[in-house]
């Protein structure tokens, strides 16, 4: 009985030390990053500098895996089925807090995940065509308010950041307006350019066209104004305390040794301080946002938690 017991133990012993040497060589093979949206799109741009240059700091290469659908989620699903040695790891949107919420999912995002950290988030802002009366947000809202005519807006779609913005944004001005969702940007954008919709909101995209005179920028969802529309008021600023930056982060499977999510988040502090990718998120339009594992962990929950009643709320409308 007593040699059973001792052989076990030794087992797992044995178990135990060859993980702790598996993690203390960690990594020994490519590891892979799921990017949740399809190629060249600037999430998948900012997974691709990110890969090109952690790469470098990982001393193994970042392999690329793009998988679309099911609002970014993918990633997060894969992960239940991943091994947690690190090998395998996903970007989270903020869709990955809140779609269980909405349409409910295989995953629990504060169970089935391990977060490593944070590096970017969303610049976002409430755009008209330049041909509108609307000089303001306060004129916009005025227009809704007053039912002068049908307003309605543009996002990439339903329960994204934007959407949910408007949403929050026309209970506290009690302004109405219909939510139109689009497949991106760029189709939005040529709605409004076309006048089928009135306002869109938006990321970075839309700066060539407000620098072309086409467009007109209203108001910006950030917690601060923006280094490349420095002159455009925030929601907050306008009386309305509306924010979101929608920050992309990195998760692993549950079970990851702290070795490992130790060394990737020095990976991930280490390309964050790096120049060349601080300028490239930039021209990409977007705002920087280092969280570390431990904050980025925070985030995850408080998000998921916090808006919980909110996004029921609003499917219900929806739906």
């Amino acid at each position: 009985m007593f040699k059973k017991i001792a052989a076990a133990l030794s087992a797992v012993g044995l178990l135990l030390g060859a993980q702790a040497a598996a993690a203390a060589d960690y990594p020994t093979r490519p590891v892979k990053l799921i990017v949740p949206y399809s190629p060249g799109g600037v999430t998948d741009q900012f997974g691709r500098t990110f890969a090109e240059l952690a790469s470098k700091r990982l001393g193994q290469s970042i392999v690329i895996e793009n998988k679309t659908g099911a609002n970014g989620t993918l990633g997060a699903v894969q992960m239940l089925n991943t091994d947690p040695a690190g090998y395998t790891i996903t970007m989270t949107p903020i869709g990955v807090f809140r779609m269980p919420h909405i349409m409910g999912t295989q995953y629990d995002p504060m169970k089935d995940l391990t977060y490593l950290g944070s590096m970017v988030g969303f610049n976002y802002y409430i755009v008209v065509n330049a041909k509108s009366p609307w000089n303001s947000l306060a004129d916009l809202v005025k227009y809704a308010k007053d039912k002068k005519g049908p307003v309605s807006y543009g996002t990439p779609g339903a329960y994204s950041s934007q959407h949910i913005a408007m949403a929050q944004l026309g209970d506290k001005a009690q302004a109405d307006w219909t939510h139109i969702p689009y497949k991106g940007d760029a189709d939005a954008i040529s709605a409004l350019l076309g006048n089928h919709i009135q306002v869109i909101v938006s990321a970075s995209t839309v700066l060539p066209y407000v620098q072309a005179g086409q467009l007109r920028v209203l108001a910006s969802l950030g917690d601060k104004r923006t280094d490349e529309m420095p002159d455009v008021p925030t929601l907050s600023e306008l009386g309305y305390p509306v924010v979101h930056t929608s920050p992309v982060g990195f998760a692993g499977p549950k079970g990851m040794d702290p070795a490992v999510v130790k060394k990737l988040e020095s990976v991930i502090s280490d390309t964050y301080k790096d120049p060349e990718f601080q300028s490239t998120m930039k021209k990409l339009g977007l705002s920087l946002q280092y969280m570390d594992h431990a904050t980025y962990t925070d985030y995850a929950r408080r998000i998921y938690e916090g808006e919980a009643q909110s996004l029921k709320k609003l499917a219900a409308t929806v739906n």
